[in-house]
C-alpha cells in the first residue's frame, strides 16, 4: 500500500467575506458551513500545476487528491489541511474484450459465480511517488489554496505520512538548494522542527539531526537539540495513526520563511528518517517559525 500524506497549516487567516460566504445551493453541513470549499480549490490548484491530473484525463503526476478542508473557523490556529494519496499509477484492470481473447479462461474465472472471482490486471502499475518528492509542492499547493480565501499569516506547517516505506537516501534534495543561493540576512528565519512517529520520538530526533546536518549547505543551519514545548509538538490527536510525540526538537535557521524553504526542510527530515535502519511507518514533522530576538 502506498503512503498517504496530510499537510496542515497553522496561523491566522483574515477571510475575504465573499469567498467564505456559505452557498445556500450547496447545502453544506450546518456544523461546518464551509465543508467542501477547500477541497475544490486545492483540487483545482493541483490540476492547474499538473501535480495532479483531472480524473479520466491521464495519470496523476505526484498525488491523488483525497480530502481538503478549511478549519480556521472551527479551531483556534489550524487554518486548513489536505490529504493526498501517493499511489498515482495503479495497475489497469483488463477489459472484458481483452479477457475474451483467451482460448482458455484466465486464472480467477469462477463459472459457478457467473463472472470473475478476481479481475486480472495489466502489468502497468508504476511505483508510488516518493514522499520526499511530493512534500514541497504539497505545502505550496496548500499555501496557495488558503491564500485564495483571504490574507494568511502562517506560523507553522506540518506534514504527516503513514504506510511509509523505508529506503536508501537518494540525496536528490541537494539539487534544489540553488533556489536559496542569494540569501538576504534580513530574511533569515529561526524555527523549531518537532516530530512524532510510530517509533519512540526522542530516539528518532537525534538520529534524524545527524543525517540532516550538512545537507543544507550554508543555507540551512540545523541544531542544536532543544526541549520542545507542547504547543510546538508535531502530530495531532489521531488515535488511528498512533503517533508518539517527541519532547525533543531541533533548532534550525532558514534562509527564508516560505513554502519552498519549509518544504525542503520537512522533505529532508522525511528522507533522513526513512533512511534509518529502523524507519518509522508513520511520521509527522512540524516546523514552527520563531520570533527573532
Amino acid at each position: 500500500m502506498a503512503a498517504t500524506l496530510f499537510v496542515d497549516a497553522f496561523g491566522c487567516l483574515i477571510p475575504i467575506p465573499e469567498r467564505v460566504a456559505p452557498d445556500p445551493e450547496f447545502r453544506p453541513d450546518p456544523a461546518n458551513p464551509l465543508d467542501g470549499y477547500l477541497w475544490s480549490t486545492f483540487r483545482n490548484r493541483s490540476e492547474h500545476m499538473r501535480w495532479s491530473i483531472e480524473e479520466g484525463t491521464g495519470t496523476s503526476h505526484l498525488w491523488n487528491v483525497e480530502e481538503a478542508e478549511l478549519t480556521f473557523h472551527l479551531e483556534q490556529s489550524r487554518l486548513g489541511f489536505a490529504q493526498v494519496g501517493l499511489e498515482v499509477n495503479p495497475a489497469t484492470p483488463l477489459t472484458p474484450p481483452e479477457l475474451m481473447t483467451h482460448e482458455e479462461p484466465p486464472p480467477g474465472f469462477d463459472p459457478s459465480q457467473g463472472g470473475w472471482a478476481a479481475v486480472p490486471t495489466h502489468d502497468d502499475a508504476g511505483p508510488p511517488t516518493n514522499p520526499a518528492v511530493a512534500i514541497s509542492p504539497l505545502i505550496q499547493c496548500l499555501a496557495d489554496s488558503l491564500r485564495w480565501f483571504g490574507e494568511t499569516q502562517i506560523s507553522a506547517y506540518q506534514v504527516t505520512g503513514y504506510d511509509l516505506e523505508s529506503g536508501q537516501r537518494e540525496r536528490f534534495l541537494s539539487s534544489v538548494l540553488g533556489w536559496f543561493s542569494v540569501v538576504m540576512p534580513t530574511s533569515l528565519t529561526p524555527a523549531v522542527v518537532t516530530m512524532a512517529s510510530s517509533l519512540q520520538g526522542d530516539l528518532l530526533v537525534p538520529e534524524v539531526l545527524v543525517r540532516m546536518q550538512g545537507t543544507g549547505a550554508d543555507f540551512f543551519e540545523m541544531g542544536p537539540l532543544l526541549a520542545a514545548p507542547e504547543d510546538l509538538a508535531a502530530g495531532l490527536d489521531w488515535g488511528w495513526i498512533a503517533l508518539g510525540r517527541a519532547d525533543t526538537g531541533i533548532a534550525v535557521s532558514m534562509p527564508e520563511w516560505s513554502p519552498a524553504a519549509v518544504g525542503w526542510l520537512i522533505a529532508s527530515a522525511f528522507e533522513a528518517a526513512l533512511s534509518l535502519e529502523s524507519a518509522p511507518q508513520a511520521l509527522s514533522v512540524r516546523i514552527t517559525r520563531q520570533d527573532k530576538a
